[in-house]
């Protein structure tokens, strides 16, 4: 999924779940900013020099990601679930221990344990969990590791995820097809409304709301409109236009809000954060420090890398005995 999904979809159901205003705020853009979280920054204390290194949950250079990385698809992303499920039967009657599907035991564990966490990094908690459970629908019959069962083995582009299949599985209002399955239609909009009414569910069951999926559900499918076939994410405008209404006018995820707020930031030669290939191989590396006159644990971006640690060392385990099955062990990786 995109940000139409992780931010305006997660945002609108957090609302009408019974989820406040700014509850709502920061799970949405929570959930976006596990996207957009893929540089590894050491910010300074201007006062202690003492260093903080955060974690990043997401890699964008899939094409060549480094190993010590791998971990990031099935804790964020690729969700190991039950290979036996009739979703995942195949043409050529493959099963992986590690593919994703939808609403997984695994995955309902993190929203349970998101749920669960300290108030002050709970809402980032649930926003990144949220990602991570919503996300298996999305990917559901990919492993998040490099494996021919996601697909051709001979195509240049790396078995991991969903790259070779693009971003077709993420897009909402789009409908392609998945060659491996025995059901190969797929229909986003399907997967993407059921994956909004189950996590509808889960944060009603959390709040002990009273709010009805029957009065938002119309709202919804209105707001993602008719599914299109091709090669591109057709019809967003108008989506985006609606999801702001639903929302009570919420402005595009800017990942740069929470980042600006709570540090200070001093360029050498292309700035770090900056997506390309000439960001990556600069020789000298940009210089970061806390913002003075405010505490940097009351930050937004402060508690969503301490969220993004907490949620990684939470699910590290479980994920891992997936892994040991194949004689790999994540926390290697």
């Amino acid at each position: 999924m995109d940000d139409e999904f992780h931010y305006y979809i997660t945002g609108i159901i957090a609302q009408h779940a019974g989820f406040d205003e700014q509850e709502a705020r920061i799970i949405a853009c929570s959930s976006q900013f596990v996207d957009d979280n893929d540089v590894i920054l050491q910010v300074e204390d201007r006062e202690t020099h003492e260093i903080y290194s955060n974690y990043i949950s997401q890699t964008m250079d899939i094409l060549k990601p480094r190993k010590t990385l791998m971990r990031i698809y099935p804790i964020f992303h690729f969700v190991p679930g039950d290979p036996t499920c009739e979703t995942a039967y195949r043409n050529d009657g493959k099963m992986h221990v590690l593919n994703t599907t939808r609403d997984c035991e695994l995955a309902n564990q993190m929203l349970s344990d998101a749920f669960k966490s300290p108030p002050d990094i709970r809402p980032y908690r649930i926003g990144i969990a949220t990602h991570a459970y919503v996300d298996t629908w999305a990917h559901q019959n990919f492993a998040g590791f490099r494996d021919s069962f996601n697909g051709d083995i001979l195509n240049p582009v790396p078995n991991i995820g969903h790259a070779e299949a693009g971003k077709h599985p993420d897009w909402v209002g789009h409908r392609w097809e998945d060659d491996r399955l025995v059901a190969c239609a797929v229909d986003n909009n399907l997967r993407f409304m059921s994956a909004a009414r189950r996590l509808f569910e889960n944060y009603t069951d959390h709040l002990r709301s009273t709010a009805r999926w029957a009065d938002l559900q119309p709202n919804l499918l209105a707001a993602m409109g008719p599914c299109r076939s091709g090669h591109g994410s057709q019809g967003r405008e108008a989506r985006e236009a609606a999801y702001k209404q639903l929302s009570g006018g919420w402005e595009p995820f800017d990942e740069a809000d929470w980042f600006d707020a709570a540090i200070d930031h001093e360029i050498h030669g292309l700035e770090d954060s900056e997506k390309g290939i000439m960001s990556r191989v600069t020789l000298f590396k940009d210089r970061y420090w806390w913002k003075q006159g405010q505490p940097k644990e009351e930050t937004h971006w402060y508690r969503f890398q301490e969220a993004v640690k907490t949620h990684q060392a939470e699910s590290l385990g479980p994920i891992n005995e997936r892994f040991q099955t194949m004689g790999v062990n994540i926390r290697l990786l």
